[in-house]
């Protein structure tokens, strides 16, 4: 396996070939530490992965999915890994999805990109070939006929995996990520409401829709104020159902939206503190590179008429 690592900030190389050495992963490691040098090893098709870091040469890893799967560098795409602990934020796994990164934390890497790359060689996986992913979603019921007319009635908008007791369900999400978990109170063995304290204990992040048959006000505010998105009482219409599951993972992706525009303001605040200061001590270079890093993050592109027509006001 080849591995092309993008990295300015952290020094991941070290991380990342102690995981694979004790995983008994091969893998021949490039390392780039600027977008143009990723551009470059990327067009040489030499490549299996690329595992990056949130931020990469004052580009963010949105930016950086967006350059790649492009229609000009499209035909060399591969499968971006993008490192949760490099992330400043928390972001939602069906957002990263659904722009061709796969969200991972390093204690994860090794098992996530050796189960993906034997899997991709297993389909026949072409370079470029770029598909978006649905929703993944956990419906842990132990109603076998109950559980099957769920995933049949969510699987057209969601990937759905089925897990008939609690233990199982915690099992599965120590193995995989969802961006959703469909949890039914009465369980066999344990109960929804110890699952959920045990999913919370683990990522107080996860989205969780409870089911059960005792509708009560308590039940609602006990399930809601443990951790729970939402709580539906049986039964109710699959629909509602339906636009429940959306709706919350649409709500996450708007929740890290404005998470994202407040760190990057806080980013361009100390950008133009930098400016100031290099301004004040008559560092050009250093200006230049604030300049720089300052249009980056306000991703500005002036046109050719554009900078004729300031040039005309300035005039």
């Amino acid at each position: 396996m080849n591995i092309l690592i993008a990295s300015s900030y952290h020094d991941l190389e070290d991380d990342i070939k102690l995981l694979l050495s004790s995983s008994e992963i091969h893998a021949e490691l490039t390392i780039v530490g600027t977008v143009d040098d990723l551009v470059e090893e990327l067009k040489k098709d030499s490549q299996d992965i690329i595992i990056t870091e949130y931020s990469i040469d004052f580009t963010d890893a949105w930016r950086l999915a967006n350059l790649v799967n492009s229609t000009q560098l499209s035909a060399h795409a591969l499968p971006i890994y993008l490192i949760k602990e490099t992330c400043h934020i928390d972001i939602p796994t069906s957002l990263a999805k659904a722009n061709f990164l796969n969200l991972t934390s390093l204690h994860d890497l090794a098992k996530t990109i050796k189960a993906d790359y034997e899997y991709n060689r297993s389909i026949g996986y072409r370079r470029g070939a770029r598909e978006p992913t649905k929703p993944s979603l956990l419906i842990i019921e132990d109603d076998e006929n109950a559980a099957a007319l769920l995933k049949l009635n969510l699987k057209s908008s969601f990937d759905v995996d089925l897990a008939f007791s609690g233990e199982v369900g915690l099992s599965m999400l120590e193995e995989n990520q969802y961006d959703l978990v469909v949890l039914d109170y009465m369980l066999p063995g344990i109960m929804g409401d110890t699952v959920l304290d045990k999913i919370m204990q683990v990522d107080s992040s996860q989205h969780v829709i409870v089911m059960t048959a005792f509708d009560t006000q308590e039940m609602n505010k006990t399930m809601i104020l443990n951790g729970a998105c939402e709580f539906l009482a049986k039964p109710f219409d699959l629909a509602v159902l339906k636009d429940r599951c959306q709706a919350i993972i649409d709500r996450g992706k708007l929740v890290y939206q404005d998470l994202y525009t407040d760190s990057k303001n806080e980013t361009l605040k100390n950008l133009v503190w930098g400016l100031e200061k290099s301004l004040a001590n008559n560092e050009v270079d250093k200006m230049k590179r604030f300049i720089d890093a300052i249009k980056e993050c306000l991703s500005i592109n002036i046109t050719e008429d554009e900078q004729i027509h300031l040039t005309d006001l300035e005039g």
